[in-house]
């Protein structure tokens, strides 16, 4: 609402199309804008307060949000009684009634009749009765009767093309994520996943059944959207640390998951919400950045367990089948070059002359047990 208020560029809140509603915080944005609008067969109102548990009636929370909403309609010239009926009594309105008690200005049937209209209004800044400063819609020939500061025209809108905002997948997942079938289901799945995990150690069911329930929580809003976003990052980045350490496999890609759930609860302050495009793009760089950054860390963690699954290069394993050459006649015992080192060793095939190559197939003690290679063969 703030951002209505305050922004240089008119805003008009178009109720559409028929059959919906703007309800609850709806309302409260409605009041807040430039311009107001309806389609046929919409309503508007019932804005209590309310909480998880039902209605709030303290007469802390209701005269705060009375006066809040009445000050908005204030601020554009509406009928501000009406605006407090919305919170006290649940007032609903239709676009006939809502624009007969002057809580909107225009009806229109879609967006394109919306803006053909507009251009036959003007808005204006004009300082009311009381000293304070509002804006005001009036037809357009009217504009002139009033002491105006600032006068916006509508001429040609018509004309303009329209940019439709489409969700985020931020905005998606919330909306999942706040269903109350989604929340059920997460805590129940998540409790199960934990003790299946107890189970069978080692599969990562504990850690999906961590993420269940943590989103859970979020989704019972027992746990806000800021610090949801910090628990996730620091959950996932320490699967991360713990799967380097480890090399177990599945930490690795929990954290992973766990790094673009926080990011998907990360949204741009409101000093950087200029337009829907910006903030689409801002959205799109988060997701994009964490998956990234994600795949980064698993490439990291598969080298190092890669690394360390190699076979070792020392001792017994790097001496067999490890191939040298006969220093002295082999018959049996002898002394061979492998490596650059010398050896006792033993033939086992048949007398090995001095010079020929030899392979090591075993070792007892100190002596290594080789044979003849037919090297043509």
């Amino acid at each position: 609402m703030m951002l209505l208020e305050n922004s240089e560029v008119p805003t008009c809140v178009f109720v559409y199309p028929s059959g919906a509603a703007a309800w609850s915080g709806g309302t409260y944005i409605l009041m807040a804008s430039h311009i107001a609008a309806m389609a046929p067969g919409t309503t508007i109102g019932s804005c209590q307060p309310a909480s998880s548990l039902g209605p709030i009636n303290y007469s802390k929370y209701m005269n705060a949000y009375k006066e809040l909403i009445a000050n908005h309609a204030k601020l554009h010239c509406r009928n501000e009684t009406a605006a407090k009926l919305f919170v006290s009594e649940n007032l609903n309105l239709g676009p006939e009634k809502a624009l007969r008690f002057n809580v909107i200005e225009i009806i229109a049937d879609n967006i394109a009749d919306l803006l053909e209209k507009l251009e036959q209004y003007s808005l204006i800044k004009i300082e009311n009765s009381e000293g304070s400063i509002v804006w005001k819609l009036v037809p357009l020939g009217e504009a002139n009767n009033y002491n105006f500061s600032k006068r916006i025209d509508f001429d040609g809108i018509s004309d303009a093309s329209l940019v439709k905002y489409s969700f985020g997948p931020q905005i998606l997942f919330l909306r999942v994520l706040y269903n109350p079938l989604v929340s059920s289901l997460l805590l129940i799945i998540g409790i199960f996943a934990i003790l299946i995990g107890i189970k069978t150690p080692g599969w990562g069911a504990e850690i999906a059944g961590a993420i269940c329930l943590f989103l859970a929580l979020v989704s019972f809003r027992a746990i806000g959207i800021a610090p949801a976003a910090i628990l996730f990052f620091v959950l996932g980045v320490a699967l991360i640390i713990a799967e380097i350490k480890t090399n177990i496999g599945i930490l690795a890609i929990g954290g992973a998951i766990c790094i673009i759930i926080g990011s998907l609860f990360v949204f741009p302050s409101p000093q950087w919400m200029l337009n829907s495009e910006t903030v689409k793009q801002i959205q799109e760089v988060l997701v994009i950045s964490a998956v990234l950054a994600a795949a980064f860390f698993i490439f990291v963690v598969y080298k190092i367990a890669e690394t360390k699954m190699l076979k070792a290069k020392t001792g017994v394993e790097a001496l067999l089948k490890a191939r040298g050459v006969a220093v002295t006649d082999l018959d049996p015992n002898g002394e061979v070059r492998i490596l650059g080192e010398y050896w006792r060793a033993k033939a086992v095939d048949r007398t090995i002359k001095k010079g020929e190559t030899i392979e090591v197939v075993g070792k007892e003690g100190l002596v290594l047990i080789v044979k003849a290679v037919n090297e043509k063969a």
